[in-house]
């Protein structure tokens, strides 16, 4: 009966392209926290896509509405889950380091940042060692980055 149940929960997430898939896991990695997202990670994350060629043919606001509404009603895992097999080959590790990157812009990584980007790479199909070597890249990369400290 839960195979069944998860089965109906994951047909009703109207992801159904890559474009789609990959804007909600970018999205889903940086709000499994249950924190809200910073100003500055969301216009990380918009550079990201406006500068990215495979986001070239899609609204990015359209994306961005239908991620934010699957996240809110599903939740992080379970629209990873369902997002991650839409994801072509060649864009995977691409759409990992993008979820490195905003992840580890502070230079550091918590327990539970840690877990999503595992589960990520988990669903994308990454090895243990590519993903390893990714997250260390981004921390040392962003060791350094100067913290912008938003007025509430």
């Amino acid at each position: 009966m839960r195979l069944s149940s998860v089965h109906l929960v994951m047909q009703e997430i109207p992801i159904t392209n890559e474009p789609e898939a990959a804007v909600a896991i970018l999205f889903a990695s940086v709000m499994a926290n249950s924190k809200p997202m910073s100003q500055a990670q969301i216009e990380q994350i918009s550079r990201m896509l406006v500068l990215s060629a495979k986001f070239d043919a899609s609204s990015l606001n359209e994306l961005t509405i239908k991620a934010l509404s699957q996240q809110a009603t599903h939740g992080s895992r379970l629209l990873i889950e369902h997002c991650a097999p839409m994801v072509s080959d060649d864009f995977k590790e691409t759409l990992f380091a993008m979820c490195c990157e905003v992840i580890t812009a502070d230079g550091k990584i918590d327990d539970t940042e840690s877990e999503i980007l595992a589960m990520v790479a988990l669903y994308l199909g990454m090895s243990i060692e590519n993903m390893k070597m990714m997250i260390t890249t981004y921390l040392i990369r962003n060791r350094w980055n100067v913290q912008i400290i938003e007025q509430e």
